[in-house]
């Protein structure tokens, strides 16, 4: 056994080992959250050290469940590491290095996404290599706005290395019954409970941290997800089978499934202008391209759940004013997005924004910061005087495609716009193309992606949210899921040999 293990490793790697447990072991004493990153990092290491045969699905499976961390328990979990290495930044660095030595990004090649994405990323650098000797730590810390479509290229490429496009819309679909159990007590919990929430040691936020928007946005996808059929399709081609081999079929418990998605959208619908604007985007991209049978349950649902509040004139509380579920919290959230309501913290949120977005407009494409943007590393907040926080904690505008234009000036948004839009294009572009040919289940895939990439725009156009790893990680791998997507379709219809399983 010894002797087979010291085959496989080399000295240096017996060496980085013994390195690794010593970092660790002393770790574990000033920040055990950190010595959890640096054993998962570590780890990754020694396993690409020792055998590579494998390491594209560990580098996915760790990637997935930091993916569901975020996604049930929102901020908090980001916290999981130490300063400035957490959880999603190991995941990245394993991913990469996975991918240096056998994900085989050639694969993506004929990917015209792909090289939108690198034009993005170089204009990004571009706007962050110049101040890290100014802003230090921060131009990092702000630069996870376009680093972290590295993630897209990571997941594309080991998509198609392992032959898992399929496997993974598959994991999507064993998550979901999760997240719809999990978040309406989570929720409450977090909205409610009468003691204070554990923190990780180090951390500025609870375990349990989730954002409205946030919420709305995994919501969304999910409604797409059921109203498309999805479940149903993928089941076909392999039966899903959870919890002791018994099988799961998000369509056998319709009923349950939706109610509970409401049951975890009221706080999101009632209080959060962005949940609601993106969850109706989300479901206005199925209803335009696949209008069909399976709206009629969620719409009984919903006339229901609104006869009811105007019946009975329901008014629930939880904790704050603003987080008051009624049908006129309903309306005032509706009526907020293009007018005032008279309640003083909706409009003056609103008024903020759009004050600091005009600003942004003005001293880019009106003024000298056309070119450049004011780079990654300066606190916009501070420097545009629009800072609300006493520590000075707000460092990006509300918008996080008018971040990119203050950051990265006219150049740095219009590569941004040209990414989205031929990512969006390419997929409709595959939706029709797969719906003429008859093949169904890549056809509602594409729609899927492109009503989960909706709720994600409209979702950071009113938060910072892609500036965070719950919101930049959940897009920029739902971003590669979709580039893998389509680079596996466009092989289909070339008529290319098969695919590695999993993928046809």
């Amino acid at each position: 056994m010894l002797r087979t293990v010291s085959g496989e490793w080399t000295r240096s790697s017996w060496g980085l080992a013994a390195l690794l447990g010593l970092l660790v072991s002393a770790l574990v004493l000033w920040n055990p959250a950190g010595a959890i990153v640096v054993t998962l990092a570590g780890s990754g290491v020694l396993a690409v050290l020792g055998q590579r045969r494998g390491l594209p699905g560990l580098a996915l499976g760790i990637l997935g469940g930091c993916l569901l961390g975020y996604a049930l328990l929102g901020r908090g979990f980001a916290y999981l590491g130490a300063p400035p290495l957490y959880i999603g930044e190991a995941a990245l660095f394993l991913g990469l290095l996975v991918l240096a030595l056998d994900g085989r990004v050639r694969s993506l090649a004929a990917s015209p996404v792909m090289y939108a994405l690198l034009a993005f990323l170089l204009i990004g650098a571009a706007a962050t290599l110049p101040y890290l000797g100014r802003y230090g730590i921060d131009t990092l810390r702000d630069a996870v706005l376009w680093a972290y479509g590295l993630f897209a290229l990571v997941v594309a490429a080991l998509l198609l290395r392992v032959g898992g496009v399929l496997e993974a819309a598959r994991q999507y679909t064993r998550f979901v019954p999760l997240l719809l159990l999990w978040l309406p007590p989570a929720l409450l919990l977090y909205e409610l409970a009468p003691f204070p929430l554990p923190k990780l040691p180090g951390a500025n936020a609870s375990l349990l941290d989730l954002k409205g928007g946030d919420v709305a946005v995994h919501l969304a996808g999910v409604a797409a997800l059921l109203l498309l059929g999805l479940p149903r399709l993928l089941d076909r081609e392999t039966p899903i089978r959870w919890l002791g081999g018994r099988r799961l079929r998000l369509t056998r418990l319709d009923w349950l499934w939706w109610t509970l998605w409401f049951a975890a959208a009221a706080i999101p619908v009632f209080r959060v202008r962005a949940g609601l604007l993106a969850i109706a985007a989300a479901v206005l991209v199925v209803l335009l391209f696949r209008p069909g049978t399976r709206w009629w349950k969620p719409l009984v649902l919903f006339a229901f759940i609104v006869t009811c509040f105007l019946t009975f004139n329901v008014s629930i509380k939880l904790g704050e004013s603003r987080n008051t579920i009624s049908a006129q919290s309903l309306l005032l959230n509706v009526q907020s997005i293009t007018g005032n309501t008279g309640e003083g913290y909706r409009d003056g949120s609103r008024r903020w924004r759009l004050e600091w977005w005009q600003n942004i407009v003005n001293y880019t494409v009106h003024g000298p910061y056309f070119w450049t943007g004011k780079g990654y590393g300066i606190n916009l907040a501070d420097a545009d005087g629009f800072q609300v926080n006493e520590d000075s904690s707000l460092r990006s505008p509300h918008n996080g495609h008018l971040n990119i234009l203050a950051r990265s000036g006219v150049p740095g948004l219009t590569a941004w716009v040209l990414l989205q839009g031929l990512f969006a294009l390419s997929l409709l572009r595959a939706y029709r193309q797969a719906a003429a040919a008859g093949e169904e289940l890549w056809a509602r895939l594409n729609l899927w992606v492109l009503a989960y990439w909706a709720a994600f725009m409209i979702n950071a156009a009113f938060d910072v949210f892609l500036e965070g790893p719950q919101g930049g990680i959940w897009f920029w791998s739902l971003f590669g899921f979709g580039i893998a997507l389509l680079e596996v379709q466009r092989r289909r219809f070339a008529g290319r040999p098969a695919l590695p399983r999993g993928a046809r």
